[in-house]
């Protein structure tokens, strides 16, 4: 069994080269693997019709509005985790854990009867159409049922993650994830279920997924303890943890704004176009969550070779991560450009219009995958090293500051067009900030008088 002593060891003296594969390996496994089962769900549910593909367009932004609680007290904690862990005070990393999952309980739980019970008029301001409404109703409400296990569940995963447990992260990602693509056509068609079918094997899924990692927490090898006593009395605790966290809640906050203006102005053009749009985001998704697995593998590296003060390992760790998802995403980017109208026929063979929306739309996007690298890198090595301004700043970039403008402006003079170039676009601008940030962070972090707050008490 690996001890608390030799999991330090690994993390802040093996080669980056060597360890971050190694931790990235089970990451991009379970954010695959989570891929794949939304990406399934979305065909299952896609035999339903237009409406019905659409309707799980239309309630991402409140599957956002869960995620962004999640990564906001997740990321919050992970971040101060590594930092703590990496400067061997294993007690402070305790009561940061303990006192996030507390939050998580309480946030997610007020979340969760807000969206069941506001339910159908939240959906109306979302861009439902008449017909995509009942789907979207029936879909969603089940869906709030569960928010306290997704939350907790990304929270847990944080924190297994920030130690270097990633295997035992994935494992409770795969589980759920695994089971989910099971239960979807038993639950829709066996059943006849429909598509609250879908929403209910998505809950059993997140329930599995939490049971799985909790498990694992409780281990104990675990460099976290998670108990009563550990729990802070001490406000300045929730506020760390809420304020480092608090650039992935404007990411993920922006992305639901993004998705629900991207919705309202693709239903101008009908159903056909939100589900086009929708199918478009989901198989992006599928390819960029192979950087987003590899980062969630660098990230506790970078933070605890930050804790440790070794500023050349955050740097190396940075350079290689960088070069590999580069790799990655220009190889997704050919594959969306040259499969764009095979990947369509797949979801919606029966739907030319659909087909021919997403078609074109693929090309734009495949163009722009690149980019996403630069911005995913530098906001995980942003946060985790407790640059809170300057991840903010690059959080609400790509589908906030730059985004939003574009998809108000652009449909109105160019039409669909404008829809489909709206994310391409956004992602082009935020990569050269992200890049620009990131250089001028590495210049501080090269001066011989660089001595980070976060790093003094």
């Amino acid at each position: 069994m690996e001890t608390s002593g030799n999991q330090y060891r690994k993390m802040t003296q093996m080669p980056v080269e060597k360890l971050i594969p190694r931790l990235a390996a089970p990451t991009m496994l379970s954010m695959m693997t989570s891929a794949i089962y939304n990406a399934s769900d979305t065909w299952f549910v896609s035999q339903l019709g237009d409406s019905a593909t659409a309707a799980t367009g239309v309630c991402l932004p409140l599957i956002a509005m869960i995620q962004a609680v999640g990564f906001w007290i997740g990321m919050g904690a992970g971040s101060n985790i590594s930092r703590f862990l990496g400067r061997k005070h294993n007690f402070k990393a305790s009561i940061v854990a303990t006192s996030a999952v507390l939050l998580t309980i309480f946030i997610s739980i007020c979340l969760g009867l807000f969206g069941f019970f506001g339910n159908e008029l939240i959906l109306k301001h979302l861009g439902s159409t008449p017909t995509i409404l009942p789907y979207a109703r029936e879909y969603s409400r089940i869906i709030f049922l569960g928010t306290p296990f997704a939350c907790t569940g990304f929270v847990f995963n944080n924190l297994l993650r920030s130690q270097g447990r990633a295997v035992f992260a994935m494992a409770g990602v795969m589980s759920g994830a695994i089971i989910n693509i099971i239960l979807d056509p038993v639950f829709i068609f066996v059943f006849d279920m429909g598509i609250a079918g879908a929403a209910l094997s998505t809950v059993i899924c997140q329930v599995i997924s939490f049971l799985v990692m909790l498990t694992a927490l409780c281990k104990e090898s675990s460099m976290l303890k998670i108990s009563t006593k550990f729990v802070s009395k001490n406000p300045g605790i929730y506020f760390l943890i809420m304020s480092t966290g608090m650039p992935s809640l404007f990411r993920q906050g922006c992305s639901a704004l993004a998705t629900i203006l991207l919705n309202r102005a693709g239903a101008q053009y009908g159903d056909a176009a939100v589900a086009a749009m929708s199918i478009v985001g989901r198989v992006s998704f599928l390819i960029t969550s192979l950087v987003g697995g590899f980062g969630q593998g660098y990230q506790p590296v970078v933070g605890f070779a930050f804790g440790a003060g070794d500023f050349s390992r955050v740097k190396k760790a940075y350079q290689f991560s960088l070069s590999v998802c580069l790799t990655i995403l220009f190889l997704g980017g050919l594959y969306c450009i040259f499969q764009a109208e095979t990947i369509m026929r797949f979801f919606r063979a029966d739907s030319p219009r659909v087909i021919e929306i997403g078609t074109e739309t693929f090309l734009f996007y495949g163009i722009s995958l690149p980019f996403n690298c630069v911005i995913i890198l530098t906001n995980m090595l942003l946060q985790v090293t407790g640059q809170k301004v300057l991840a903010s700043i690059t959080s609400i970039m790509r589908q906030g500051v730059v985004f939003i403008p574009l998809i108000l402006i652009l449909p109105e003079f160019i039409g669909m067009k404008g829809v489909e170039i709206c994310q391409p676009l956004s992602d082009a601008v935020s990569a050269a900030v992200a890049a620009s940030v990131a250089v001028y962070f590495f210049k501080r972090l090269s001066c011989k008088n660089f001595q980070p707050k976060n790093l003094r008490h």
